[in-house]
C-alpha cells in the first residue's frame, strides 16, 4: 500500500480532530510525523531533534510532497538526560506563550527513551495534550494502513479519587486555597459526574477563602454562583447549611458597608442582629486557626471578638468608640466620671476620668478602655468576669508578634485568653436571650466525610 492511501485512511480515522500546535520528537519514523501533520493540520509545529535526526523535518515534508515550513521550530540537542528534554520543551512553550497549554499536543510515538519519558512527564505536569500512533505489526514491521491516532486517557480517570482524598484532607484542615487548586484540576480532568462535584467543591473552597480573608462582596457572588444550580448529590446534603452561609454573607456584607458610612455606623453597631454575622465570622475563623495551632492568629481574631462585643454594648448607650461623645452619657449618669475613676484606681491607673482633650473632643476608645467604661456603667456584659482578668489576658495577646510584641503566644497563654472570650460570649448571649449554639453552627464551615 503506497503512502498516499495510508494517509487517506489515517485522515478518515482521525476525522475532524485538529490541534493548533504539535510537538514531535525526531526519529526515523518520518511517516508517523507526516500522518500527524496531514491529519491534525497544526498551525504551529516544533521538532525536538538529535544531531542524528536533523534531516527529519525535511524527510517528513518530502513524504507529504512539500517543502519544510520556515515557521517550524527545530530544537537540536543530545538528549542524554531528561532535564535536557525539559529545557528544550520549555523553550518551545515560551515561544508559543500566546497559546493555552491545552492547545498544544505532544507526540509520544517516536524519539529516544529519555525524550519519550521526559515529554510524557512534562506534558502531565504542564497540562499539555498527548497523542501517539498505534499500528498493527507483522514480523515486527508496521502493517501499512493500520495506523490509528490514540489519545491516552488522563491518569486522573483512575487516580482521581486519590487526589480527591488529598483535596478533602486540605479542605477539612481549612487549607481552602490548596483544596481549591486540586478540586479545580480534578474538575477539568475527570468524567462529568465526578467533575461536576469537584467543580462545585472548588467553588465552595474559593468562597470560604474569600470569607476568611473578609473579601465578603466577592464571597457573596461566589456562593450565589454555587447555589444558582442544583448541587450534586454529595454536596446537596449540605444544602441547608450552605444556604445559611449565603444568607450570613449577605448580612455581613450589608453590615460592613453600613459601618463604612459614619451616619449609619452607630446604629449598625447598636443592632445586635447586624453585628452577629461579623462576630460569628471572627469567632469561627479563630476556631479554625486554633485547630491549625496558629495561636497568634487565633488570638488576634478572638481579640476582635472581645472588641466587637464591647463596641456593641457601648453603641446601645449611644457611644461610638471611634468618635465618642461622652457628654450626653455623663449628663444622663451624673456620677459616671466618679465611677470611671474608681475603675482606674482598681487597675492601678492614674486617675484621669472621662475628660475630653484640649480640643474638646474625646479620644477613641480602646478595648480595655471600653470594658472600663462598661464596668463604670455596671453593664451586664462585664458582670461575670473581672476587669483585671481581661487586662491580664489582653496584655499577653499584645506581646504577640502579630500585635505589638516580638514573640509567639504559647498554647497555655492562648487557652487562658480564649477562656476569657468564652466567658464573655456566654454572657453576651445570655443578655441577648439567644441560643449560642445555633449562632455558632451558622458560621461553622462544612467538613467532608471520609469516603
Amino acid at each position: 500500500m503506497d503512502f498516499s492511501e495510508q494517509l487517506e485512511r489515517f485522515i478518515a480515522r482521525v476525522d475532524k480532530r485538529r490541534t493548533p500546535a504539535l510537538i514531535i520528537p525526531g526519529s526515523r519514523q518520518a511517516d508517523t510525523a507526516a500522518l500527524l501533520i496531514a491529519a491534525l493540520r497544526p498551525e504551529r509545529v516544533a521538532f525536538l531533534l538529535t544531531p542524528e535526526t536533523t534531516n527529519f523535518p525535511a524527510q517528513m515534508a518530502e513524504r507529504l510532497g512539500r517543502q519544510p515550513d520556515a515557521g517550524w521550530l527545530c530544537k537540536t540537542a543530545r538528549y542524554t538526560d531528561i532535564n535536557q528534554v525539559y529545557r528544550e520543551l520549555r523553550a518551545v512553550i515560551e515561544a508559543w506563550s500566546d497559546l493555552e497549554r491545552e492547545q498544544i499536543l505532544v507526540d509520544l510515538t517516536g524519539g529516544t527513551k529519555p525524550m519519550t519519558v521526559g515529554l510524557a512527564k512534562a506534558a502531565y505536569v504542564l497540562g499539555l495534550g498527548t497523542v501517539y500512533i498505534e499500528s498493527d505489526y507483522a514480523q515486527n514491521r508496521v502493517i501499512p494502513g493500520t495506523q490509528r491516532l490514540i489519545e491516552p486517557s488522563d491518569p486522573y480517570e483512575v487516580f482521581g479519587d486519590l487526589e480527591a482524598g488529598e483535596a478533602r484532607r486540605f479542605f477539612n484542615a481549612h487549607d481552602y486555597v490548596s483544596a481549591e487548586r486540586i478540586y479545580a484540576d480534578l474538575a477539568r480532568r475527570v468524567p462529568a459526574e465526578d467533575g461536576t462535584f469537584y467543580a462545585c467543591m472548588a467553588q465552595l473552597a474559593r468562597a470560604y477563602t474569600q470569607w476568611e480573608s473578609f473579601d465578603i462582596t466577592t464571597a457573596v457572588k461566589t456562593m450565589a454562583d454555587l447555589l444558582a444550580h442544583p448541587l450534586p448529590a454529595r454536596l446537596a446534603l449540605y444544602q441547608s447549611t450552605l444556604h445559611d452561609h449565603y444568607q450570613a454573607l449577605i448580612s455581613l456584607d450589608a453590615t460592613i458597608k453600613a459601618m463604612s458610612n459614619q451616619q449609619q455606623a452607630l446604629t449598625t453597631l447598636a443592632n445586635r442582629q447586624a453585628i452577629l454575622p461579623l462576630l460569628g465570622s471572627l469567632y469561627a475563623n479563630a476556631l479554625r486557626r486554633e485547630t491549625q495551632r496558629r495561636y497568634d492568629t487565633a488570638a488576634l481574631l478572638r481579640y476582635r471578638c472581645l472588641e466587637l462585643m464591647s463596641q456593641h454594648r457601648l453603641a446601645t448607650r449611644g457611644v461610638w468608640v471611634e468618635k465618642p461623645d461622652l457628654d450626653q452619657l455623663k449628663a444622663q449618669i451624673p456620677d459616671l466620671d466618679r465611677s470611671y475613676r474608681a475603675v482606674e484606681r482598681t487597675l492601678g491607673f492614674r486617675e484621669r476620668g472621662l475628660q475630653p482633650n484640649r480640643d474638646g473632643q474625646y479620644s477613641s476608645i480602646t478595648l480595655l478602655n471600653g470594658y472600663m467604661l462598661l464596668t463604670a456603667l455596671s453593664d451586664p456584659l462585664i458582670q461575670t468576669i473581672t476587669l483585671t482578668d481581661i487586662r491580664q489576658r489582653v496584655n499577653v495577646r499584645n506581646k504577640s508578634i502579630l500585635a505589638h510584641g516580638f514573640r509567639q503566644i504559647t498554647e497555655a497563654e492562648y487557652r487562658e485568653f480564649a477562656r476569657v472570650v468564652e466567658q464573655l460570649l456566654d454572657q453576651f448571649f445570655t443578655i441577648a436571650q439567644e441560643q449560642r449554639s445555633s449562632w455558632e453552627e451558622r458560621y461553622r464551615f462544612i467538613e467532608l466525610p471520609a469516603t
